[in-house]
């Protein structure tokens, strides 16, 4: 196992407090999501460009970090992020507009129809070993590619530490 992906000296319980999740599970569910991701809009997320990730369904609240899967040619996550809760469109306020897409967000762009729940990306973490499909598949027990939300497994989120991971992104200052 690279020396990135070490495992804890100790087995983890789930969390039953309202600290942050140990190995992706909290009490009141999965603390990690998988998204699989275009290059386009990963181009705009690692330089910063993207402070928001906006989608057309809402995550569990229970989620605390994105864990990014690039679609081909990468196929493989590459970066991880932690999250603020969902903002609603008109339920909330809008959106600061320092970043790429919060105004089409607002104001409803046509472009944007559907697109009704938006993430702050607070920090981007690039894995020192990305985890690529084969791996997903063999190792994790993936079907396939992911293509819609899924909830990263406790092995994987065991064998990554997240945290540990080299820190491209930190906005948790500004908020």
């Amino acid at each position: 196992m690279p020396a990135s992906r070490k495992r804890k000296s100790s087995p983890t319980k789930i969390n039953p407090s309202n600290q942050p999740a140990v190995n992706g599970n909290s009490s009141d569910g999965p603390a990690d999501a998988i998204l699989a991701m275009q290059d386009p809009y990963m181009d705009q997320i690692i330089p910063g460009q993207k402070t928001y990730e906006s989608r057309k369904y809402r995550l569990q609240p229970s989620v605390q970090r994105v864990w990014f899967c690039r679609v081909a040619p990468h196929s493989a996550i590459t970066h991880i992020s932690e999250i603020l809760p969902a903002r609603t469109r008109d339920a909330d306020k809008p959106l600061e507009e320092d970043g790429l897409g919060n105004r089409e967000f607002n104001t409803h762009d046509k472009d944007w129809r559907g697109y009704e729940y938006a993430y702050r990306i607070l920090t981007l973490y690039e894995l020192n070993d990305p985890i690529p499909l084969s791996e997903m598949r063999g190792k994790y027990g993936f079907k396939g590619a992911p293509r819609a939300v899924l909830y990263v497994p406790r092995e994987m989120a065991e064998d990554v530490i997240w945290d540990e991971q080299i820190k491209i992104l930190d906005r948790c200052k500004d908020v």
